[in-house]
């Protein structure tokens, strides 16, 4: 079976590099579609470590695949 989503070492989705608890907010804010991310996770947790907030892994990852397949967020 092919994969459907190929990354490179220590990479997630839109090239974002991956830190020990996920990706850095900062990296997500840099993208076009921030807002958009931003919006679907009202309520959700993320780490914060040495200044800077983390989305965990899972969360993004859920979110990307949402995101690219159907062009929605779990709120709508």
């Amino acid at each position: 079976m092919r994969q459907l989503f190929e990354f490179e070492e220590n990479k997630t989705f839109f090239s974002l590099d991956l830190y020990t608890p996920g990706v850095k907010l900062s990296d997500i804010e840099k993208l076009p579609f921030a807002q958009f991310f931003k919006d679907s996770h009202v309520g959700s947790t993320m780490a914060f470590i040495d200044g800077e907030n983390y989305v965990y892994l899972h969360d993004w990852e859920r979110f990307c695949k949402s995101f690219i397949q159907y062009g929605k967020h779990r709120y709508m």
